[in-house]
């Protein structure tokens, strides 16, 4: 049997260990790398391209017509490969799509390889995901963005709730009154575009305010889902809009602020329906406008996607969105606060929102919410486990009568004081284990009903609430009311259950 000379075994032997090191070079490099044929099928591929863009095996990627199956716009491929060799850059970059069809940003370094007349054979390249890269730079300028607005937000809402709720409530007053009709449109004119400014003051706090952590618990997110969607469903049917519901049914709980994240799901929901409204008109009403609300969870987050089908969000729009007062809504239709607020508590939540191209041809948002550790929801509003004596203390509020009846239904024993003086002449006398007490009553114009009633025997031991309106602007616990705690009005009911009774 014929043998190959010493030195041609060696050099064999060099040759298949070069080789040896090369493929394992291209597989454990950090990017994907793959040789083409110039009719756009892949004839070699590493293991870091098939798990980038989703598939089994590098078998499965060789059947591909890349331009059909890889790229976003088949025609690019084509454009890019009839370009002039010489003019190849560096790095470009090019929009793919996985095999779920989900889209992600690739950046791509192409070189041509030639044969001897210099026709091109095939293409070597180097492909780089950098769709999490954008994404996460795209979150840091506009976090950097909403930092600088916050304060100057905050304050000029502040100062504008004010004015606004006297406005408000001298017009419902005067509308009270018989009127000419002249007279009565110009009041109901004044009542409606106050209560249009309200409605923007409160998203200009709810953007600009930061939550105390407290206020976070475990939380179901499709039982929010559910309750916009009920909420909505009638109007939304009314104008010929189909939503449709599929939420994953062992969804964990997300560390939330439930109305907060309400409200994430009211203006998205809003959104899409602004986005249908000429399907359900003139030339576009014979083709169904539908919203899709759906839940699901990988490892790290909850995850809410809300697609409809209208005209989409262009590429070059999608940074925009998110700015405050930013709207293609014509004047007078919207404020352009709804994103800008979703983006606000969404990132406030520690979690990301993102917009990209729905399955239907529109737009499909998406809201990523990092899963509870405590994956314990809150236990509903029942009968509470030990039933307890609470005092309430607010002689100007609207809502006593929910917070008696609420706290009644949970078991326990309410006793509402109208004034300051009754609350502390019924704390000498009987024993309470909680307090709800107006936060105006500490400290302010020489007031002090809430730091006296702590020094009071029926009080001493009692576990203190303090609520404030929404527009307040101070939430931090006077001096002598150290230890009590802070609600905001209108209630959240899951919040107040939890403070009273002590959760």
């Amino acid at each position: 049997m014929n043998s190959l000379p010493e030195s041609d075994e060696s050099l064999a032997s060099a040759l298949a260990r070069s080789e040896a090191r090369y493929a394992a070079l291209v597989e454990r490099a950090g990017y994907g790398i793959y040789r083409s044929s110039r009719a756009g099928r892949f004839l070699e591929v590493n293991s870091v391209l098939v798990n980038m863009l989703g598939y089994e095996s590098p078998e499965q990627m060789l059947a591909l017509d890349m331009a059909r199956d890889v790229y976003l716009d088949p025609g690019e491929r084509e454009r890019l490969v009839q370009g002039s060799p010489s003019a190849y850059p560096a790095w470009i970059e090019s929009r793919w799509k996985r095999r779920d069809g989900s889209a992600i940003t690739v950046k791509l370094s192409v070189l041509p390889q030639y044969d001897a007349s210099g026709d091109v054979l095939c293409y070597d390249a180097i492909a780089e995901d950098i769709t999490e890269r954008l994404r996460h730079d795209e979150l840091l300028r506009r976090s950097e963005r909403m930092a600088s607005l916050g304060t100057t937000l905050a304050g000029v809402a502040h100062e504008l709730n004010n004015p606004l709720a006297a406005i408000m409530g001298f017009a419902q007053l005067l509308l009270k009154k018989p009127w000419p009709a002249e007279d009565r449109s110009a009041l109901e004119t004044i009542n409606h575009e106050a209560i249009r400014s309200a409605t923007i003051v409160k998203d200009l706090l709810a953007m600009a305010r930061k939550r105390d952590g407290e206020r976070r618990v475990a939380t179901d997110v499709n039982d929010i889902v559910g309750y916009i969607v009920r909420t909505r469903r009638y109007q939304l049917e009314a104008t010929g809009i189909v939503c449709t519901v599929e939420l994953e049914p062992t969804l964990p709980a997300v560390s939330g602020d439930r109305a907060q994240l309400e409200q994430v799901m009211r203006n998205l929901l809003n959104n899409a329906e602004h986005a249908l409204l000429p399907r359900t008109q003139g030339e576009h009403r014979h083709t169904p406008a539908q919203i899709a609300i759906r839940t699901r969870h990988d490892e790290r987050d909850v995850i809410i996607e809300v697609e409809d089908n209208g005209p989409g969000v262009p590429p070059e729009l999608r940074s925009n969105i998110w700015d405050p007062f930013w709207t293609t809504k014509d004047e007078g239709e919207g404020t352009g606060l709804g994103l800008a607020v979703v983006h606000a508590i969404v990132i406030e939540h520690g979690g990301s929102v993102s917009v990209g191209e729905s399955s239907k041809s529109g737009a499909c948002f998406e809201v990523r919410l990092p899963i509870s550790k405590d994956a314990t929801l809150p236990a509903s509003t029942g009968q509470a486990p030990l039933p307890l004596d609470v005092l309430v203390v607010d002689p100007g509020a609207t809502d006593l009568m929910f917070v008696e009846r609420f706290l009644t239904s949970r078991g326990h024993a309410v006793i509402n004081a109208g004034s300051g003086e009754l609350a502390l002449r019924l704390a000498a006398q009987t024993t309470f284990d909680a307090v709800l007490c107006d936060a105006r009553l500490v400290g302010r114009d020489g007031v002090r009903i809430a730091a006296a009633l702590r020094t009071l025997p029926g009080c001493a031991e009692s576990r203190f609430v303090l609520s404030m309106s929404g527009t307040d602007g101070d939430r931090a616990v006077p001096g002598a009311m150290s230890g009590a705690t802070i609600v905001t009005r209108p209630y959240d009911v899951e919040e107040l259950r939890r403070l009273i009774e002590g959760e």
